[in-house]
């Protein structure tokens, strides 16, 4: 979980940091009136690996169907032309920089997704010049550039969130999965990046506009070009579809037939133009007029067993832990840093701590963090009964951790009734018992709420010595009291 700063930090060195350059020198050209192909060319040159593709590109029966051989730069811009060249170079450049060779599935279909909003809202944006549609082209992939790039990293966090996305996930879908696994939204990093590399124009006014009302048709184009690339995965006959097909029909003040006969032709050159580009596999990713997109196969993605860990911070926190309770500590920062520590150092998914109230008969949380915790302040109250046979009784009786459903624990967990799963949903947990003085005090809980993530030896090990500085920091302020 390396949050907003950490993936900065981690991509600000990528190649794709050279997109901003590259298209601001061939803006310049192009915004010119007196422009030609041969400086457009002088531009191009200057990156290898872009000067090959576009020569393939130009030879390609998309844009050279007379099959005259096209050997140079300058003839290259000629047969793609200025109303096409930035979104030509711009796709490139973004496959470039994902790799050639082991992407991943998700990655693949994520990357096939991009290119075919890209070009869905670059014809169905109606009566603009080909300048500005080839803007909305290049603000629609860039406004996806973040979640590639994420993507293409070979991470833990990345495999986990990776395992919760679907091919058809949107906006939101992908934004929750990201601050769970990744420490920051897709929306905050897209944000982030395009003005870290000076991005200029559609490309930043839309990533700005996100879950904002707007009245450009230009940022409505390429939110469009977005949901019918995540509809058409679906089906062209999906419910999806049918409802992203009447608001183009709206947008651009036509029919539904008309709309529906435009996306699939575009989609089918989509597919075309990504084969001039030598990924044959890619095609696969793009629905098509006479297929449907290849599925992303569940195996595909591997499920994480154990919780992300966030050692730095995990250390910085028993560090920040040990110096407070040696000194003149605040209670209330110690159990924040405590659950912090927990939650986003051993990478818990749900914690809380609980107090014991004066009558001696329940359990009452009193601090609480993770995904839906907001209510158990509220709701998560535990009963205590005095009895041998109860499972909080042995719980102080033993005075140590507990991994409720835990082979070693065997035991002691098969006294634990419903009082807990009633509330959490969870019959798997952590658990530790928190005193002073020889009193109870209440208890730290954790799970890994409603991820497929199993707990682990390690993240039981770690929580221990949470607990640990816990209950030293609750017998010192006992002492000083």
């Amino acid at each position: 979980m390396k949050g907003l700063h950490g993936w900065l930090r981690l991509l600000e060195n990528n190649e794709s940091a050279i997109f901003s350059t590259l298209l601001i020198e061939i803006d310049k050209v192009l915004s010119s009136e007196n422009s030609s192909g041969e400086q457009l060319a002088k531009v191009i040159l200057k990156d290898a690996y872009l000067t090959t593709k576009l020569i393939r590109v130009a030879n390609s029966v998309v844009f050279n169907p007379n099959e005259v051989p096209v050997t140079t730069v300058s003839r290259a811009v000629i047969n793609i032309g200025f109303e096409n060249i930035r979104s030509i170079c711009i796709s490139i450049k973004v496959l470039e920089t994902l790799g050639e060779e082991s992407c991943s599935e998700i990655l693949l279909s994520a990357l096939a997704s991009s290119l075919h909003a890209a070009g869905q809202a670059k014809l169905i944006c109606p009566k603009i010049s080909d300048t500005k549609r080839e803007e909305v082209f290049v603000a629609s992939i860039l406004s996806h550039l973040a979640e590639l790039l994420v993507l293409g990293q070979n991470d833990q966090e990345v495999k986990a969130f990776s395992n919760e996305l679907l091919a058809h996930s949107n906006d939101q879908e992908k934004d929750r999965a990201a601050e769970k696994y990744l420490g920051v939204s897709l929306t905050r990093l897209s944000k982030s990046l395009m003005k870290q590399w000076r991005m200029q124009g559609l490309a930043m006014e839309f990533v700005n506009a996100i879950g904002l009302e707007t009245d450009s048709k230009f940022i409505v184009a390429v939110r469009l070009g977005n949901e019918i690339s995540r509809a058409a995965v679906l089906g062209w006959d999906s419910a999806e579809f049918k409802d992203i097909i009447k608001k183009v029909a709206e947008f651009q003040g036509t029919n539904v037939t008309e709309v529906t006969k435009l996306i699939k032709k575009t989609a089918d050159e989509t597919a075309e133009i990504i084969k001039t580009f030598g990924k044959t596999g890619l095609v696969d990713y793009v629905p098509t007029s006479k297929k449907a997109a290849k599925a992303v196969p569940t195996s595909d993605m591997k499920i994480v067993q154990e919780p992300l860990m966030d050692s730095e911070f995990q250390s910085s926190s028993l560090k920040k832990l040990s110096e407070m309770v040696h000194s003149d500590f605040n209670i209330n920062q110690v159990i924040s840093l405590v659950l912090r520590g927990l939650n986003q150092g051993i990478g818990l998914e749900r914690v809380a701590l609980a107090i014991f109230d004066k009558a001696q008969s329940k359990f009452a949380t009193k601090y609480a963090l993770g995904q839906d915790t907001g209510s158990w302040k509220k709701t998560f109250d535990v009963c205590y009964e005095s009895s041998p046979y109860s499972f909080l009784y042995q719980l102080y009786e033993y005075e140590h951790c507990v991994w409720v459903g835990g082979e070693q624990f065997a035991e002691i967990s098969k006294n634990l009734g419903n009082e807990f799963s009633d509330i959490t949903g969870q019959k798997k947990f952590f658990i530790a018992p928190l005193k002073a003085e020889g009193k109870k005090i209440g208890f730290i809980y954790a799970d890994m709420g409603k991820t497929e993530i199993n707990l682990s030896l390690k993240a039981f090990e770690e929580f221990n010595l949470f607990a640990q500085q816990t209950n030293l920091a609750l017998k010192r302020l006992a002492k000083r009291k």
